[in-house]
């Protein structure tokens, strides 16, 4: 797998020895691939990009997430639940006889 698209902080899958390890990136140099393994029984903390078999990118917040108090009023479409229709015939209304 070709090491150059790996960043810090993104998950590896790394086949080492018959085993696979999972890991938290730390550091790449020297084509070496410095992890920290997610379960903490596993003996290896590096891998090279031959070892390498699975990448999952770190990915952000596609939005800002913004406080209420920031948001500001609410639009007036969005207030009202109610419908301002004409009286319907079919139905009787109660009122005074």
């Amino acid at each position: 797998m070709r090491i150059d698209a790996i960043a810090v902080g993104d998950i590896v899958r790394a086949s080492i020895g018959g085993r696979v390890v999972y890991g938290e990136v730390l550091e790449i140099s020297a084509g070496v691939v410095h992890f920290n393994p997610i379960s903490r029984g596993a003996g290896w903390r590096h891998a090279s990009a031959h070892q390498i078999v699975g990448h999952w990118r770190r990915a952000g917040r596609r939005g800002q997430v913004r406080d209420d108090a920031e948001a500001g009023p609410a639009p007036i479409e969005q207030l009202s639940l109610t419908l301002d229709l004409p009286p319907d015939p079919t139905i009787p209304q109660d009122g005074p006889d």
